[in-house]
């Protein structure tokens, strides 16, 4: 389970906390409407001490939640639930020693054993399993320990029948051993599957919200939503795609004079704007490197014609050139001097997929197009231009741009000399 879904369901349990707490109050106007309404039956002064010791156990449970909310979730939630039904087992044994101490099954057929429902009722707003367990677990050494404890001291008169059994004193077998209890089973074991489906549903939820908030990190909107659908695609594959890498000129000598605030929320200014222009063509962020940008059309979903991604590299790249045209008229009226980036385009063969570690998964590009493409990129500080592609890029989207073909120029890690074409803007 990962961190954030942790906390989530930490986060639930306190709330269920406070909810309990609130219904604890509800329960005691309801005991001491019940008392009310049976001050001519019984004894009031066993449910008066009852109900006080409910009573006290709540207050307690409130000033624990209000000053130490992780404890209320933790210790002092199973010591409430334990007090709870010690408190309804006192009451019920009480009344049977009053009222029938010659016969215990009358402890059995009580209908105040029904209010064993509501420490269990409790566990289930609180979002506890282990409450759960633990209600059942009292609530089967209550039942099944005053049985036992009844029958071996001779004191349990057994029915006949139905009738005898739900119009007299006596107790049937069968309701007493698989009847009560089980009903009591039943409902725990469904409170524990409502639980447990709910847990296992908000963790995957959990992770898919966190594989969604990583993939929106590289990819665009539209494309996190189809790769939610269709993960395998992270796998890996050879494929022809699109690269293309930008930087900021002099970015070393414009970031001394600046301090790490202020260049942190420079530098986060122009990622920005550079990968908005990424992903309105519909391409994938590869990665920042310092105050470079690495991005990739065609992947993870290669178009049929590998122009179609080409031809989106170039509107990207004119894009960026556009905004951050804007971006300078801005900075300019604030006094500061005007950026300039340099961008390069290649289009070759790659490995497209998820590179993961034990600590680390990255969705990435590797191969000899991938250096070509930064090699390109560089090329622009030579040429003194700003938007350079390679002549496979432009074989590919050429036709729908302007550009100038410059003389080839030998790169590091090529044998033949490379020719580029800058780009008109």
């Amino acid at each position: 389970m990962n961190e954030s879904t942790r906390r989530v369901i930490e986060n639930e349990e306190l709330i269920g906390a406070y909810v309990s707490n609130g219904f604890r109050y509800l329960l005691l106007a309801f005991f001491g409407f019940q008392v009310l309404a049976n001050l001519h039956t019984g004894d009031p002064w066993i449910n008066g001490i009852g109900i006080g010791l409910f009573a006290l156990i709540t207050v307690g449970h409130t000033i624990v939640i209000r000053t130490c909310p992780k404890w209320s979730i933790s210790a002092f939630s199973y010591i409430s639930l334990v007090a709870d039904f010690a408190i309804i087992s006192a009451v019920l044994i009480s009344y049977t020693y009053l009222a029938s101490p010659q016969n215990l099954g009358f402890a059995l057929k009580n209908p105040i054993q029904s209010y064993f429902y509501f420490p269990l009722a409790f566990s289930l707003i609180q979002f506890r399993l282990r409450l759960v367990l633990l209600s059942v677990v009292l609530y089967y050494l209550f039942y099944f320990g005053f049985f036992i404890y009844a029958q071996l001291l001779g004191k349990i008169t057994y029915a006949r029948d139905w009738l005898d059994y739900v119009m007299g004193p006596n107790l049937l077998l069968g309701d007493a051993l698989a009847g009560r209890p089980l009903i009591y089973l039943v409902l725990a074991f469904f409170f524990c599957f409502g639980i447990l489906r709910t847990l296992i549903m908000i963790r995957r939820i959990g992770e898919a919200e966190a594989q969604r908030g990583l993939l929106s990190r590289y990819f665009s909107p539209g494309m996190v939503k189809e790769m939610m659908s269709n993960p395998e695609v992270l796998a890996g594959r050879r494929q022809t795609a699109t690269i293309l890498f930008t930087d900021i000129r002099n970015f070393t000598a414009l970031s001394e004079n600046m301090d790490p605030l202020e260049l942190g929320k420079f530098l986060s200014s122009i990622r920005e704007i550079l990968t908005e222009c990424v992903f309105e063509f519909g391409g994938t962020l590869d990665k920042y490197i310092g105050d470079a940008v690495m991005a990739t059309f065609g992947t993870p979903y290669p178009s049929e014609d590998p122009a179609s991604d080409a031809i989106r590299a170039l509107h990207c790249g004119k894009r960026m050139l556009e905004r951050l045209g804007k971006f300078n008229d801005q900075r300019v009226t604030e006094g500061f001097p005007p950026l300039s980036i340099g961008i390069g385009i290649h289009t070759g063969e790659v490995f497209s997929g998820n590179i993961e570690t034990s600590k680390r998964a990255e969705f990435t590009v590797i191969g000899d197009a991938v250096n070509t493409a930064s090699r390109i990129e560089s090329l622009t500080k030579n040429f003194g231009k700003e938007f350079l592609v390679s002549e496979e890029t432009w074989k590919l989207a050429g036709a729908n741009f302007t550009g100038e073909t410059l003389p080839p120029v030998q790169v590091k890690g090529k044998e033949k000399p490379v020719t580029v074409i800058a780009v008109g803007t």
